[in-house]
């Protein structure tokens, strides 16, 4: 078996002797690198999607992809870029102390925590993946198996996320096998209205699409509707009564607040028609102003 070659460090002790003050220079110069790399990164990341942000519209949902993009990219470079930096220093200041009978035993030391880390090593390697692949950025809105959320750091061993009530999920990279992604590009905004009643379907449906209109010209609105919303698929009957879902593309991030206002429209629509759904636990009424039908009517003998 052949034998290791050793280092020899006499002539590593004399090189660094030799060139000491162009490496007191270099640490230096590094110190500063490391002080202002988050700037230079995020220069050198927008220089670089600069052409691909030129292809898209300012504004449109691809515009708003490269900002998480170039957001989650300049992170990662720029730790990965202090790593680096911090490597290399700490390697002059081993030979500017003659430390380097240090190395060997901190050889060993990380050859057998890469072997009893062996989820660790799949983290890293699941964070280049995910980063490469651009499954997810700084700003998305994802879920993760039970957890779902907004991403707010995309590192190399592990992604943050925070829900909606503000608790704070640290997921390993390496348990992500399954990510869905609510926020990428564009999104739809669903309505589902149940309870339908017969004699008021068509005018049900009328009002559905007038209100999808009506959001779709609110100034409010009109930036981030991509297709108006509209009825898009009607249910089988069950006993409430026939079901229909209104749909719309929008842009991702604004798929819950379009939703939200297309319910609040609708709901005073419906007041003002005076339509009235029927809803389960609730006896349903024939029309407003007339006498309300119980389900039941006892008769005479029955107990």
């Amino acid at each position: 078996m052949p034998e290791t070659p050793e280092v020899d460090t006499q002539a590593l002790e004399q090189w660094f002797d030799a060139n000491a003050v162009f490496l007191v220079i270099i640490a230096a110069l590094l110190l500063v690198l490391y002080a202002f790399s988050s700037r230079i990164v995020h220069a050198a990341v927008a220089r670089a999607l600069a052409a691909q942000k030129g292809q898209v519209e300012p504004g449109s949902p691809e515009a708003a992809e490269l900002d998480k993009r170039a957001a989650t990219l300049s992170g990662l470079v720029t730790a990965l870029l202090r790593i680096v930096v911090v490597g290399i220093i700490v390697t002059l200041v081993i030979g500017f102390f003659g430390l380097w009978s240090l190395v060997a035993g901190l050889g060993l030391f990380l050859a057998a925590l890469t072997l009893a880390g062996q989820s660790i090593v799949l983290d890293y390697l699941m964070g280049i993946l995910i980063i490469l692949e651009g499954q997810y950025f700084k700003g998305d809105v994802i879920a993760v198996g039970a957890v779902a959320g907004t991403v707010e750091d995309v590192g190399l061993r592990r992604t943050t996320v925070r829900s909606a009530d503000g608790t704070v999920h640290s997921i390993s990279n390496g348990e992500i096998r399954i990510v869905s992604n609510r926020t990428r590009v564009f999104a739809a905004a669903e309505v589902t209205i149940p309870g339908i009643r017969e004699a008021d379907f068509e005018r049900v449906l009328g009002i559905m699409d007038d209100v999808g209109r009506e959001v779709a010209q609110d100034p409010r609105f009109t930036a981030s509707i991509i297709e108006t919303p509209s009825v898009a698929f009607i249910g089988d009957p069950d006993d409430l009564g026939m079901t229909a879902t209104m749909r719309g593309k929008v842009v991702a991030g604004e798929r819950w607040t379009i939703a939200t206002e297309i319910r609040r429209r609708l709901n005073r629509a419906f007041v003002d028609a005076g339509i009235v759904l029927n809803k389960r636990g609730v006896v349903p009424r024939e029309r407003r102003g007339l006498e309300e039908t119980p389900l039941y009517v006892p008769e005479a003998g029955d107990d």
